[in-house]
């Protein structure tokens, strides 16, 4: 049983290690509609926190990209992955890239997860 415990805490360590690199800074941003234009995100072109992660929309640009600038989503968490996920964890706060490259992400348990 120890074992069982050990691993689901690895994962879940992997997973916010994973998720703390993405672009949570183009939330509320939208999407380019050349790469929506044929999904039904058509009517509703603004990212959202899970899309930021979704390998859905991995490649996708927003339409604040430009020639020097461009700015793609590059989530890599498949649907149900991504919906336990945020199931578990809710983003606290996001440092986008500073001048010295850093950037971090801070999240925290959902309040009704029973302690691990």
């Amino acid at each position: 049983m120890q074992n069982k415990i050990l691993i689901s805490k690895m994962k879940d360590n992997a997973e916010l290690a994973w998720a703390s690199y993405g672009y949570f800074d183009l939330i509320g941003k939208k999407f380019n509609i050349q790469d929506i234009e044929n999904t039904d995100r058509k009517s509703n072109p603004t990212i959202t926190l899970h899309d930021i992660l979704d390998s859905t929309y991995y490649g996708y640009e927003t339409e604040d990209s430009s020639f020097f600038d461009t700015l793609k989503l590059k989530g890599e968490f498949g649907k149900i992955q991504l919906q336990n996920f945020f199931e578990r964890y809710d983003l606290l706060e996001h440092c986008p890239n500073t001048d010295s490259g850093f950037s971090g992400s801070l999240f925290e348990k959902s309040n009704y997860l029973p302690n691990r």
